[in-house]
Parts: C-alpha cells; sequence; structure tokens
C-alpha cells in the first residue's frame, strides 16, 4: 500500500459533532487508517 497520499481529495468532512474539517488534516502529523462504517437499520 502506498504510503503518501497525493492521490486522495481533500474534502470536507462532518464531524460527530457537527464540526466541518478538511480530511488532510488527520494524516497532517504522521500515518493514518481511515475507516468508513455505515449504519443499517
Amino acid at each position: 500500500m502506498p504510503e503518501k497520499a497525493n492521490g486522495v481529495q481533500d474534502r470536507d468532512v462532518v464531524l460527530w459533532d457537527h464540526t466541518v474539517t478538511r480530511l488532510s488534516r488527520f494524516w497532517e502529523h504522521g500515518k493514518l487508517v481511515l475507516v468508513f462504517l455505515r449504519h443499517y437499520g
């Protein structure tokens, strides 16, 4: 798996507390594991 996120588009994301931030903020200081969960029901 590549270690650079150059191919990932930087987008706005809404956090659990309804604040908005840029996706790239999460890997500014190091590596990141990002998991998307979807609730069905």
